[in-house]
């Protein structure tokens, strides 16, 4: 028998987490939205049913619930105060992704085709693993991270929260610290450790801002 999952959000990335839900066995029952007056429209032929505002004074003890924000501090936020009202926010795990039984996941956590999580590896809350994204051995990533498609971070690295991987990326595995809120982009080869709020470019990456 199918779970039921309700959605939070509606943007661009919600239709990806509707066909993740999807592929990975749920019943979706209707979308929240911050906008009271979207209600009854559709996305992907599911309508949203409600205002989220409204759904944090009901009772949510128990009932399932997918984040579908693409800003990391948004999603994490939200997926935390769903928790904390009662609600479970379960990993969604594509069947073809590749979970090494050894690695540890939190909670809320994305994981799309293809992905691999290898052995011993940590992922705290709320972090999406993209298309054909690779966290390689040992390396852990802290809450809310936002793997691209073809990232890569090597083996015992460390990432740290709100971190955003660019499409292609790839963190040397040379025992590497990225900071907090850091923004690695497209393509960027990172060879060094960085605090946090850099915006990393380059190969080898090399900051040119610091994130707001």
């Amino acid at each position: 028998m199918k779970k039921d999952i309700y959605l939070i959000g509606v943007g661009n990335y919600t239709e990806v987490i509707i066909e993740l839900a999807q592929d990975c066995g749920f019943n979706i029952k209707g979308l929240y939205h911050y906008n009271h007056e979207r209600l009854g429209e559709k996305v992907l032929g599911y309508p949203i049913i409600g205002c989220t505002e409204d759904l944090y004074q009901k009772d949510i003890t128990g009932k399932n619930f997918a984040v579908t924000m693409g800003n990391n501090k948004m999603r994490h936020e939200i997926a935390s105060k769903l928790r904390n009202l009662g609600a479970h926010t379960p990993n969604l795990i594509h069947p073809r992704a590749f979970i090494s039984p050894s690695a540890t996941l939190g909670q809320g956590c994305f994981i799309h085709l293809n992905a691999k999580i290898s052995t011993n590896c940590t992922l705290g809350n709320d972090c999406v693993i993209d298309f054909n994204s690779l966290v390689a051995h040992h390396a852990t990533l802290a809450d809310a991270c936002y793997m691209s498609s073809l990232a890569m971070v090597g083996s015992y690295c460390n990432i740290g929260e709100r971190v955003l991987l660019g499409m292609n990326s790839l963190i040397i595995p040379l025992n590497l610290s990225i900071g907090n809120d850091c923004i690695v982009g497209a393509k960027s080869n990172v060879t060094k450790s960085f605090p946090e709020k850099c915006v990393l470019v380059g190969n080898p990456a090399r900051k040119i801002k610091e994130t707001e």
